[in-house]
């Protein structure tokens, strides 16, 4: 069985570009990370040990992207996956945690205190998840996910030496 040359050609481009995608990929999750950080410090999310949590997960994504920027290793890829994870994980239980904290303030909302208990519980978590209730943005820790996942597809299935 015989390949077509264009085939082969079509390979060899898909070879170098993976490199290039890698890359993309990487300074993605770098400005997502760096947008993430930038909110967190304009909403002063500092206020206890609770909120430093995703300044830590955030840090450790950053510097690991950053390391693989610069050397492009199995340890460095391992790095990036370990922090991937943990800030995706991190990203769902703020996520939680957030539409949890404005489901909570629901009921002492000015606009919402004399139908809040009448509401459906989807029309409660869509006011929560919303913004249009509470004070707890949910789109912030989501940031943080997205940071992950893109970082983590950066490295995925990298090899010593493949691109």
């Amino acid at each position: 069985m015989s390949t077509a040359p264009g085939a082969a050609a079509a390979g060899a481009d898909d070879a170098r570009l993976v490199p290039v995608y890698r890359r993309v990929l990487t300074l993605l999750g770098i400005g997502t990370v760096l947008g993430a950080l930038t909110e967190l410090a304009m909403l002063r999310h500092w206020q206890g040990p609770a909120q430093l949590v995703p300044w830590a997960v955030l840090a450790v994504l950053l510097l690991g992207a950053a390391a693989w920027l610069v050397r492009r290793s199995a340890g460095t890829a391992r790095t990036v996956r370990i922090a991937a994870v943990l800030s995706v994980l991190g990203s769902a239980y703020g996520v939680y945690e957030h539409v949890l904290a404005n489901l909570r303030a629901g009921p002492e909302d000015p606009r919402y205190a004399g139908v809040w208990e009448s509401m459906s519980g989807a029309a409660q978590l869509w006011a929560a998840t919303s913004g249009a209730v509470g004070p707890s943005p949910v789109l912030v820790p989501g940031t943080m996910g997205l940071a992950g996942v893109l970082l983590w597809l950066a490295v995925l299935r990298w090899r010593d030496g493949a691109g």
